[in-house]
């Protein structure tokens, strides 16, 4: 099994595929820890992670990543994990059975009293106690520690069935799965083959406040999202509507910086938000449906990414899935002799 990125999705990959018995190859320039270009989507996440999501689907990995991950000390200590509670709120109920352990539905008046949010009167929240965030770059460092094999050499040529290094040798296996998070796209065009995915740029910045009391958070309604990182501090941003930035060199929205500390200020009055440096600007994969899944691409070529800047509080679960969808399919029979052009570098 060819996994190629060294993002946290393809480490995860990568080790479920092990775990399970089979022979498992990582292939990314930073794949042994030293850091490569620009902060990939991994390293710039703010790891947030509940049960939480509006989608049923995602829903439930994320509530099974969360089990996971409360359930296991040595992996929540490993990944960063931080308790902070989970406030999501949504413009109007859920639907439906929520079937959250521990969660509370909380109406426009509840939201105003207990965490002061300023939103509409016909606002609900779905809080969680037991959520927090975690630092997806701790985590991934954490799994690839046990992979057996991983090839630091960049990927110059991919082809179904095979992947052949920018040092000339040629890697051959069952499967290869692209887990190149926003390289994914044009890592796939470049070979020959049709993709629906896209990159979209993600960005951030850390603020100091004069409120402590607020727990990590997804505004529906405005777009705000965030979480405590430190006394003092929050990390706070809105979705950018930015598509198809390179993801080597994602400039920073300067206008979108502004916004954050504005809608902030008006959905949360009282926190005075002023930016900490500058903001953190990165670009992450898009699907549609959007979610972290595997995907089948064309033969042996398959896809594990389409995260879209939220992939953390699913990881655990999603990549269990995708290894397991991976190893129940019979290897595709490959025409020999093939070969793809150059392709871009990986991450």
């Amino acid at each position: 099994m060819l996994v190629v990125g060294a993002g946290l999705a393809g480490v995860l990959l990568a080790r479920r595929l092990q775990d399970a018995g089979a022979e498992a190859v990582l292939i990314g320039a930073g794949c042994r820890g030293a850091p490569v270009g620009p902060a990939d989507a991994t390293a710039a996440s703010g790891g947030l992670v509940r049960a939480f999501e509006p989608e049923p689907a995602a829903r439930a990995l994320a509530t099974a990543s969360l089990t996971e991950l409360l359930s296991d000390p040595a992996l929540a200590a490993s990944a960063g994990w931080h308790r902070t509670g989970s406030l999501y709120v949504l413009a109007a109920g859920p639907g439906g059975g929520l079937e959250i352990g521990g969660a509370d539905v909380l109406t426009g008046p509840e939201l105003r009293r207990r965490f002061g949010f300023d939103g509409p009167a016909s606002a609900v929240g779905i809080w969680e106690p037991r959520a927090g965030y975690i630092s997806p770059d701790l985590l991934r460092l954490a799994v690839l520690r046990g992979l057996a094999r991983t090839e630091a050499a960049p990927m110059a040529r991919l082809d179904d069935g095979a992947v052949v290094l920018r040092d000339g040798r040629r890697l051959t296996g069952d499967r290869v799965v692209v887990a190149a998070g926003a390289w994914t796209p044009a890592l796939l065009r470049a070979a020959g083959f049709a993709t629906d995915l896209r990159t979209k740029h993600i960005q951030y910045a850390y603020h100091a406040v004069t409120r402590d009391d607020l727990p990590s958070m997804v505004d529906e309604t405005s777009g705000l999202y965030g979480r405590p990182a430190g006394p003092g501090r929050m990390l706070l941003g809105l979705p950018s509507g930015r598509w198809d930035p390179d993801p080597a060199a994602p400039e920073a929205d300067a206008a979108l910086a502004e916004r954050v500390a504005t809608v902030a200020t008006l959905r949360l009055p009282g926190l005075d938000p002023r930016p900490i440096g500058p903001p953190v600007s990165a670009a992450d994969c898009y699907s549609e449906p959007a979610g972290l899944a595997l995907r089948a691409v064309a033969g042996s070529v398959h896809t594990f990414t389409g995260g879209s800047g939220g992939a953390a509080k699913t990881a655990l679960a999603a990549s269990r899935l995708a290894a397991s969808t991976l190893l129940d399919r019979p290897a595709p029979r490959r025409p020999t002799g093939s070969r793809a052009p150059d392709v871009p570098t990986t991450p």
